[in-house]
């Protein structure tokens, strides 16, 4: 493992919010002497960004890819997966509600007369559960993905009518720019998220929309240091702020954004996003870090203080 100073603007002034506790069981899959390491979340003191250090060297990080989720379907089938996931009740369906907010937001921006005709490629789209939730509120038919863990993209082939890729992303794979990117619970685990936007939005058309969706900033603050939610593959979180910092210095712009809790619990921050030629990078800080620092403080002394 290796330390790290701010990815957002490079800064070695930070301060540890806590240590990451108890068993990680993806810390396993590298060695279980890495258990040993203390594991810090960190605050920018410069800039707000949020941030783990150490993180896994590039040969770690492949150890733990090659066998990450290899038994994603250990105690079911694909299809009775597939079959669970598309069968839940529309209230408590992560999958419908975001359909839901997406066909409303995006009637908003533009797309709605044609959402039936719109190309929407899911940049690790998992088992294609999303895909298929689109293509059934939508009623779009020009589907693409990118899945890198193998028994997820079979499953996604054979359950789709779409265009499924079991490799590596990079812009310009398909040929074609897209009217709408998904970018769901991926970008936390990217250890250069900049390469990784600057790609999605070359696979943007000029009025094309990105999807992105991210674990809320307020974890941070409103979670035991043992949570799972603090393993390993996650290496960042993110705020409206400091994502709005990224995506305008590849020159996309939010449309809109919310901050949710699912059924489950969890809470995400779902976002928007297009291009604009008036993104432009914003002044430090991009959230206060002191207020960050109260929050986290307040939690564990057992104050509420995230409102």
């Amino acid at each position: 493992m290796k330390k790290v100073n701010c990815y957002l603007c490079g800064s070695d002034v930070k301060t540890a919010l806590f240590v990451q506790e108890g068993r990680d069981p993806y810390l396993e899959i590298v060695s279980k002497n890495l258990l040993k390491v203390p594991r810090y979340w960190y605050v920018c003191d410069d800039c707000g960004y949020v941030y783990r250090s150490p993180v896994l060297e590039e040969n770690e990080l492949k150890k733990l890819y090659e066998n990450y989720e290899e038994d994603v379907f250990k105690n079911t089938t694909p299809d009775d997966y597939f079959d669970k996931i598309i069968n839940i009740p529309e209230p408590d369906s992560e999958n419908a509600q975001k359909t839901i907010w997406l066909e409303r937001t995006l009637i908003e921006h533009g797309l709605g007369s044609d959402l039936h005709a719109i190309s929407v490629l899911d940049v690790g789209c998992g088992g294609g559960t999303l895909l298929y939730a689109l293509s059934k509120k939508f009623g779009c038919t020009n589907l693409y993905g990118v899945e890198l863990n193998q028994p997820y993209a079979d499953l996604a082939k054979r359950r789709l009518d779409a265009d499924i890729r079991n490799e590596k992303y990079q812009s310009g794979m398909f040929g074609k720019k897209f009217d709408l990117v998904v970018f769901t619970k991926v970008l936390e685990h990217i250890p250069e998220p900049l390469l990784f936007i600057a790609e999605l939005a070359r696979d943007l058309s000029t009025k094309g929309i990105l999807f992105l969706e991210v674990p809320d900033i307020m974890d941070i603050y409103s979670l035991p240091p043992s949570h799972e939610r603090f393993y390993i593959p996650h290496i960042y979180y993110f705020s409206t702020n400091t994502l709005r910092e990224l995506l305008a210095r590849e020159g996309l712009s939010i449309l809109t954004n919310r901050s949710i809790t699912t059924p489950r619990g969890r809470s995400y921050l779902q976002l928007l996003a297009g291009h604009s030629s008036e993104a432009k990078p914003s002044e430090m800080p991009y959230d206060d870090p002191q207020a960050l620092k109260r929050k986290r403080a307040g939690y564990a002394s057992g104050i509420d203080l995230a409102k």
